[in-house]
């Protein structure tokens, strides 16, 4: 029986094969649509799931209350820290320090960068990182490291590396290390990321006082005992804090700060492993907002469920021309239940073919989909048997869906006004009515996200970071480069150069240079009797002229003084917290043994993307520092010929290195891809509904107008112009969009609201952008029905009469 309702159905749809195309295009289009955002959604939740131990293991940070109120969180622990709490802390099984960095690994002539993470042997119990080869207990001795495969090949070029010998710069000093064992490599949704594994008794070596807790740099990883919870070892780690970090929590009593609700001035707190790719407090993931994949999923079920609203009204607008059909089988004896089979058979196929279709499709746009959005997928991640369960049973849903209703209401037709080849799918329109403005209060909700992304965008992109960003090139340093004599010799070689302003170097990079994200050290130090924070930069001379920074008090760094390396310049933020800003100027404190003098005050900046609010920053001079970057300031009358002359200079001074120079602006414009992503993702989201929507809001019209054919010929005889017609068919369609226009605007503001809270300059939502958001849809929505309006409204009236 199921079969001959297939076969039945496949030749109706071939005698149709106008609407069915239709039909099957508008859900192929949906469906892969959906399936791309689907697996890019399930992807994102993929992160750090692949542990054994995901349950069990957690990331401490800190919880530290300022003078403010507000709470302050760091993931960056002191280097006892760890080893401190696996003794005092009953919930703590084993504990492993985190740190990394980019360093060059030579092995005979070749030398590469590479991600080098320090880490204590339990790191490998602890986290589902495999040894294929080699000695799983390797970092038992600091000697020794362990290589990702991938990372091997490069190095040895298909060579065993087992047993080689390596040198590493370390603290500008090549070590040796022998290569113990090889790894599988870091899947892509991992938040913690390597190339090489080396034992954490390396930075301890390297430490002058590894027992310090002053120093927090470090993060640290807990897996807890059996029966344990997070909650536990937070309560545990309360004493931790009151025994080890008296001076700090005595500054902070000193500095007006006030206990929180749990009576803590400086907490330690947990975070699940699941939760690191989502969290900023990570420290190792939180570029990507938890709403984000929400975000996809979302958008799939509003473009899979606004195409399900159009096969219905297609469906219920062919209904009319198979009146006799319908008729027939009734009068043949016909039940029910056989007739809503036959039209669900047919929806069946026309998904079926759709979901086939929309898996070849997808195939082809996958290598598109992950340029456009960064993405590294593939269709190994549906192998998932969860996945694979999920999409099935969405499947079947929206064939139900899109194909049971109007099945069920064809079915329930009158068999007398069947046979007389009229059909009335009833007098009430309050679903059909439903439908329309569902699909359009999507539509109005994806433009005006759309528009108060891209403004939120615009404006991240423009606004004034408070620095040079036009004309100030960008060179990441990597590995066992010298920066320092780096800098000296491209001086020496671009001084003169027409295009040249001026160079300096950096232990900050400022945006997201070629070589990844920037990178910043946080310190603590006393200053008169009271405990200051801040962001720490080692950088060259002329660092305030290159970036265009403003001193509002002081002097900047001169050679003319030959002290200055014990000096620093700080902004207004941090000035701000010292003594509330007055005469900080010749002042001097204590760090790392040297007595630092502050000579001078610059007007804040964003170091950082404008997600977070400016923080505490110290200059400090240090000449021939290891540079994370250096800086060139060009002139601006031939950019991309002084971009060419750096990149000149730079290979005659690096050969071995690849130049990465890039534009401070569009460093800063990589700060915000996440963003650039989302908003790429709703403008094609909001494209592709308001065109299904408008193709619903088509067939409706032709399905209602359709029926309204005598009346509209009765009133053309009475005398009704064809603008008046226009007008009576159009209100009723467009009041129906207005209603949803006042549904999705309060939902689209509220969201936009809500996601823009992230940001710590954020743009104010305009109302006059809705206004223009719904003069839009309207307009569109218009147009879409006057092609059926003005036919009919032409229509000879006596035809219509006559054949109506």
């Amino acid at each position: 029986m199921f079969y001959n309702y297939i076969k039945i159905g496949w030749r109706n749809l071939m005698r149709q094969k106008v609407f069915s195309a239709i039909n099957i295009v508008g859900m192929t289009v949906a469906f892969c649509v959906a399936f791309l955002l689907g697996i890019a959604a399930y992807f994102e939740w993929s992160y750090d799931q692949f542990h054994a131990n995901k349950n069990s293991v957690v990331q401490v940070y800190t919880a530290e209350r300022m003078a403010d109120g507000s709470v302050q969180h760091n993931s960056s622990q002191a280097a006892p820290f760890g080893p401190t709490i696996e003794k005092e802390c009953a919930a703590v099984q084993s504990s492993s320090r985190f740190g990394w960095d980019y360093e060059s690994v030579s092995y005979k002539d070749n030398s590469l960068d590479l991600h080098i993470t320090f880490v204590d042997p339990s790191f490998l119990s602890m986290f589902s990182f495999p040894v294929q080869e080699g000695d799983k207990n390797a970092l038992q001795k600091p000697s020794q490291i362990l290589i990702t495969r991938k990372a091997a090949d490069k190095l040895f070029h298909g060579e065993s590396p087992i047993g080689k010998l390596v040198q590493i710069n370390m603290n500008n000093h090549l070590q040796p290390f022998t290569i113990a064992g090889v790894m599988a490599d870091v899947p892509r949704n991992s938040s913690i990321d390597f190339e090489v594994l080396c034992s954490f008794q390396n930075v301890i070596a390297a430490l002058e006082d590894p027992n310090t807790w002053d120093n927090q740099a470090y993060q640290v990883f807990v897996q807890l005992r059996p029966h344990t919870t997070p909650a536990m070892l937070e309560q545990q780690m309360k004493a931790v804090v009151h025994r080890y970090r008296t001076n700090k929590l005595n500054s902070m009593k000193e500095n007006g700060v006030t206990p929180g609700a749990d009576g803590e001035l400086l907490s330690m707190r947990t975070l699940p492993l699941a939760e690191m790719h989502f969290r900023e407090e990570s420290g190792a993931g939180g570029d990507i907002n938890p709403f984000y994949p929400w975000m996809l999923l979302i958008m799939a079920l509003l473009i899979v469920g606004t195409a399900s609203i159009n096969f219905i009204n297609l469906s219920m607008g062919r209904s009319f021309t198979r009146a006799g059909e319908i008729g027939l089988r009734k009068a043949l004896g016909a039940v029910r239940t056989q007739l809503i089979m036959q039209f669900w058979c047919e929806a069946l196929i026309v998904c079926s073919i759709a979901f086939i279709g929309s898996l070849v499709l997808g195939a082809m746009m996958l290598p598109s989909f992950n340029r456009l959005f960064s993405y590294h997928l593939d269709f190994s991640i549906l192998l998932n048997v969860k996945l694979i369960s999920w999409t099935i049973v969405a499947f079947f849903f929206v064939t139900i869906l899109a194909g049971g209703y109007p099945a069920w209401l064809i079915a329930r037709t009158n068999l007398i006004e069947v046979l007389k080849g009229k059909m009335s799918l009833g007098k009430s329109s309050l679903l059909r009515n439903t439908l329309i403005i569902v699909q359009f209060v999507v539509a109005v909700l994806l433009i005006s996200s759309t528009a108060v992304l891209w403004q939120q965008l615009n404006y991240l992109r423009t606004r004034p970071m408070g620095f040079d960003t036009a004309q100030v090139i960008s060179i990441p340093v990597t590995g066992n480069v010298d920066a320092s004599r780096v800098l000296a010799r491209m001086q020496q070689r671009l001084d003169g150069n027409s295009h040249i302003i001026s160079s300096t170097a950096s232990f900050m990079n400022l945006g997201t240079g070629l070589a990844g994200g920037e990178s910043t050290w946080k310190v603590g130090f006393d200053f008169n009797g009271h405990e200051a924070k801040t962001v720490w930069v080692p950088v060259e001379y002329d660092y305030l002229k290159t970036l265009g920074l403003r001193l509002v008090a002081g002097r900047d760094f001169s050679r003319s003084y030959g002290a200055d390396s014990n000096t620093v310049i700080i902004n207004q933020k941090l000035a701000a917290s010292l003594d509330g800003g007055k005469d900080v100027i010749g002042q001097h404190f204590e760090f790392d043994g040297q007595q630092i003098q502050i000579i001078g005050i610059v007007k804040d900046f964003n170091f950082k993307s404008l997600r977070q609010g400016i923080g505490p920053l110290a200059l400090k001079l240090t000449p021939s520092l290891q540079a994370a970057a250096v800086f060139v300031k060009v002139k601006p009358t031939d950019l991309p010929g002084a971009m060419a002359t750096v990149e000149k200079a730079w290979k005659e001074v690096v050969p071995q290195g690849d130049f990465r120079g890039s534009f401070l602006n569009e460093n800063v414009n990589r700060m915000y891809i996440a963003e650039a992503r989302l908003a790429t993702i709703i403008v094609c989201s909001a494209i592709l509904a308001i065109l299904i929507s408008c193709m619903g809001l088509f067939a409706v019209a032709v399905l209602v107008i359709g029926q309204r054919n005598r009346e509209i010929g009765i009133r053309k005889v009475m005398g009704a112009s064809v603008s008046s017609i226009v007008t009576l068919l159009s209100a009723g369609f467009l009041k129906l969009v207005v209603i949803a226009i006042v549904i999705a605007t309060p939902i689209a503001w509220y969201i936009m609201s809500t996601w823009l809270q992230h940001f710590a300059y954020r743009i104010q939502i305009q109302w006059w952008l809705f206004v223009l958001v719904g003069l839009a849809a309207l307009i569109i929505a218009f147009f879409t029905i006057s092609i059926q309006t003005i036919r009919t409204a032409f229509m000879n009236p006596v035809k219509s009469i006559k054949t109506a």
